[in-house]
């Protein structure tokens, strides 16, 4: 089997934006396989309305995905539909470090501020940092933030959802001119989603928002950079 390994292994001065997908078969599941081919072993099936991330490869009716942790594999193109796809909703504000929506039932405020490490407990390894707060980091590879994320809040029906601190607060050099948000109407989903770094350790973070709760939530190094 051809594998895909979703790690960024070099960055440079441009990165794609995150290619986040929905299937979307009459069958109501995709084959997975081993290559290119409807000919190729079926390594797995993926249900219709799953999120996930996918590659673009040679084969130009044909996705990368990763099926489930460090497996890929290859579905058909056209049972893909990318995220930025769907209806786009704009911003009411929006700059590099802060932006606001307002739509439907929906408010959502999140602001970015300069990162001060005295806030943060800080491992290094020798004088590369590995860990901040005991946690990976996503943004930055190996040397200290520029920015952390400051608010986060998203309010339904003026009541703010309950978000958990991981689904943000790990996730560093965030420009928000960068964040995108469609809807889905026939699953009634907003995607709220992005790529983003001042530099190496560049990352996709996407929040899907159903009935006023996150229902899914996304956070990798961008393969793509």
């Amino acid at each position: 089997m051809k594998k895909g390994v979703f790690i960024l292994t070099l960055f440079s001065s441009y990165f794609a934006q995150a290619q986040f997908g929905i299937v979307q078969d009459k069958d109501g599941f995709v084959n997975v396989r081993d290559e290119e081919n409807t000919s190729s072993k079926i390594l797995s099936k993926i249900n219709s309305n799953t999120i996930l991330t996918y590659e673009e490869v040679e084969a130009k009716n044909w996705l990368m995905v990763e099926y489930k942790p460090d497996n890929s594999g290859y579905i058909s193109k056209d049972r893909i539909k990318d995220l930025i796809e769907f209806e786009k909703i704009n911003p009411t504000k929006k700059s590099s470090m802060s932006i606001q929506y307002s739509f439907q039932d929906y408010k959502i405020a999140i602001e970015t501020q300069k990162f001060n490490p005295k806030n943060h407990a800080i491992t290094k390894d020798e004088n590369t940092i590995i860990t901040i707060d005991n946690h990976d980091i996503l943004g930055s590879d190996g040397v200290l933030p520029m920015t952390e994320f400051k608010t986060f809040k998203i309010y339904f029906k003026e009541k703010e959802i309950n978000i958990p601190k991981e689904y943000y607060a790990f996730l560093y050099n965030a420009d928000l001119m960068d964040l995108k948000l469609t809807y889905n109407k026939s699953l009634n989903q907003y995607y709220l989603f992005g790529t983003f770094s001042e530099g190496a350790g560049v990352f996709d973070a996407l929040w899907v928002l159903e009935n006023g709760k996150i229902v899914k939530h996304i956070a990798q190094i961008n393969s793509y950079a």
